[in-house]
């Protein structure tokens, strides 16, 4: 019984997989390798994320049963993402620019028929078919300019040319066959397909001909195949003037086209005639008409004819730049969207009601009104937008933020266009949890994550520098630091990402930033470590964790001002010897003895650097700090070559009377002098905040 069961669940599982197309994860070299050892050709899938046809026949055809009859019997059948791994190689080997697209491969690799766009499974039954059993388009394109194709040939090679998308060279073969035919070939349902690709306006000569000829096409190729013809040329006219703002006279073709719809027999009369009053509106500009019109008439139009109006509609409403109407969008959006049953239409439907709703408040960030983080990602996947996450709390940071940054109106613009804005306080609710997810140590920073909860971007310090454009980072693969993250997680160390990787990291003040930075060094040759390209790799914050780069830049000083100029190189150096200088006044446990004080100050002189007598002034005052001197008299006969406002006085002050207090008269006269020779009022009223003056 035991055994029986086994087999009865392995058919269950042989059904599951074996009721639809099954299209497994392999390289185009391992499915190649499969095919050798099936025997069998490759039926590749070339689709996008964002691919509303893709998604149809994901969906709704390879589904099927009948189709995984059919293509899991004749090929190795494989999906491929064309802007992910492989997918971009792919698309530029075999011709790929538009979604979706079928490609017959055999296993050695080379393309054996293309198919694009989305089509019914007996289309595309009969298309893979028609493809593999015909000739190649090279050799029907040898024929056909030897002039050696008769006009059912050419109408082959026409068809396989327009499945194929080759769109130009099928026009110029149509066209060619077109002139050929007699009246009698027009009416011959052999070239019914070639006829239908022509008849595609109201007033061409093509569809005056289907017209003229009507009663004889419906008994040839059916009264439904005629109807869809002359609804699709109307459907096609009108949605050119919802979608587009055309110029004035095409839009006055309209009363025409009403009184052809009233007094002819065309499939769907109602819908299509109050589309032309959707078009009076928008040719008048009338945004107010448009929406009436739209809320009026939900019920009479089907999804595919809702779909493209609304789509018309998100277009046209924002062009007046009224809050008002775009809200009115929204809500019609969010109610029309609820009897749509095709889910790609009602998809696109739903985000520009949400859209709508979120462009249309006042100034300022639209923030979510959702529960939790799991529903602002379903709302992401729903919309294929990223999601701006900000970590707030209670403080007054965290409300200034709020005042001045994302009450502004250019700021709010811009993140509710792009993003779903929502906020998370680091102390409620899940919002320790998620802080600690995505290592948020301190509040009022921005996370920017994917539809999948992934980090793409962060952003902190966020009221210094260009907000807008660093927020905007998030959409450049070679700033958006979440995913510059995954290419160093992945073990990408090229010295060109390395670069963009750091670059990224000081953005965000990470203390990363030192260990990626000594890293990358380690990677460079000499020509590159003394390139313009690398500079900022000898920035002082970098030599706390290593001395490896300050010690190679002063090695090569000379080299460094040949390729960079003499002022820059100077004026960093000279910055990270005032940085070093510096540690011995404020870091008791700095690792800095006399013998490396006499150095510097040997170095400083030997190299001839800029503002060396400011440099010796600071070196001789720390030297005697470090041997512990207090007397006045000795710092200032050290710094009579120093600036007043250059003399690290305040540190001095400090440190001196805590170790003898007796001297603090000296001190603050000294202090006293140094105040008169100030000439910047600042630097004047700091200096007599500290002495209490």
């Amino acid at each position: 019984m035991k055994k029986l069961l086994f087999v009865f669940v392995g058919l269950l599982c042989s059904v599951g997989i074996f009721a639809q197309t099954n299209f497994q994860e392999l390289s185009l070299e391992k499915a190649c390798e499969q095919a050798r050892a099936e025997n069998k050709a490759i039926f590749l899938d070339c689709y996008t994320s964002w691919c509303g046809p893709c998604k149809i026949m994901a969906n709704n055809v390879f589904t099927l049963e009948a189709a995984g009859d059919y293509f899991n019997k004749n090929f190795v059948c494989v999906k491929v993402d064309m802007e992910k791994g492989e997918g971009p190689a792919i698309g530029k080997q075999y011709g790929v620019d538009a979604y979706p697209t079928f490609l017959i491969i055999n296993a050695n690799g080379k393309l054996m028929h293309k198919l694009v766009g989305a089509m019914p499974l007996e289309e595309l039954i009969e298309n893979v078919e028609r493809g593999l059993k015909a000739n190649s388009i090279a050799e029907y394109e040898a024929l056909y300019q030897a002039g050696k194709l008769d006009k059912t040939e050419q109408m082959a090679y026409w068809k396989l040319l327009s499945i194929s998308g080759e769109v130009v060279k099928a026009q110029t073969v149509g066209d060619d066959l077109w002139g050929k035919l007699s009246e009698k070939d027009k009416r011959n349902s052999t070239y019914w397909p070639l006829l239908r690709s022509r008849a595609t306006t109201i007033e061409g000569e093509e569809m005056k001909f289907v017209c003229a000829n009507r009663e004889y096409f419906e008994k040839e190729v059916g009264k439904e195949e005629v109807g869809k013809l002359i609804y699709n040329s109307f459907i096609t006219e009108l949605n050119m003037m919802i979608v587009y703002q055309l110029p004035a006279k095409k839009y006055e073709k309209l009363p025409t086209i009403k009184d052809l719809l009233k007094n002819n027999d065309v499939p769907r009369k109602e819908a299509l005639l109050k589309i032309t009053e959707l078009a009076e509106a928008r040719g008048n500009y009338n945004v107010k008409a448009y929406l009436d019109i739209l809320d009026a008439n939900l019920n009479v139009w089907n999804d595919s004819e809702k779909g493209t109006i609304f789509e018309a509609a998100k277009l046209f409403i924002p062009l007046v730049n009224d809050k008002e109407q775009t809200r009115r969008l929204g809500e019609i959006a969010l109610r029309a969207q609820e009897s749509v049953k095709d889910e790609i239409v009602k998809e696109g439907i739903i985000k520009i009601g949400l859209t709508s709703r979120r462009v249309s408040g006042k100034d300022g960030v639209y923030w979510e009104d959702l529960g939790s983080l799991k529903e602002v990602l379903d709302r992401a996947s729903l919309e294929s937008r990223y999601v701006f996450l900000y970590f707030h709390n209670d403080g007054q940071t965290s409300k200034l933020i709020n005042e001045k940054l994302f009450s502004n109106k250019e700021v709010g613009d811009y993140l509710n266009k792009f993003f779903i804005n929502y906020k998370i306080h680091v102390g409620e609710g899940e919002g320790p949890e998620i802080a600690r997810r995505y290592g948020v140590i301190v509040p009022n920073v921005v996370i920017v994550l994917d539809k999948h909860g992934d980090m793409r971007h962060r952003v902190s310090n966020l009221m210094q520098g260009d907000f807008i454009e660093r927020v905007n980072e998030t959409f450049d693969d070679n700033k958006a630091v979440g995913e510059l993250e995954t290419r160093y997680t992945m073990g990408d160390r090229s010295p060109e990402f390395m670069l963009k990787y750091l670059t990224a990291l000081i953005k965000l003040s990470s203390p990363k930033a030192s260990f990626v930075a000594l890293e990358l060094f380690a990677l460079l040759n000499d020509e590159q470590r003394i390139s313009p390209e690398f500079w900022m790799l000898y920035h002082p914050q970098f030599a706390m964790i290593s001395s490896d780069m300050k010690n190679y830049l002063f090695s090569n000083i000379q080299k460094f001002r040949e390729k960079l100029g003499a002022e820059k190189v100077d004026e960093l150096v000279g910055f990270q010897i005032n940085s070093d200088l510096d540690q011995v006044l404020y870091n008791a446990a700095a690792k800095i003895s006399v013998e490396d004080i006499d150095r510097t100050i040997q170095f400083i002189k030997q190299n001839k650097l800029q503002h060396s007598k400011q440099l010796i002034g600071l070196a001789n005052i720390v030297k005697l700090f470090k041997n512990k001197v207090c007397s006045v008299k000795a710092y200032k006969k050290a710094s009579k070559d120093m600036k007043p406002e250059e003399i690290p006085f305040a540190d001095l002050y400090a440190n001196i009377l805590a170790m003898e207090p007796e001297r603090a008269e000296e001190w603050k006269a000294w202090g006293k002098e140094i105040v008169d020779s100030l000439t910047d009022p600042k630097y004047i009223q700091w200096y007599k905040q500290l002495l209490q003056l």
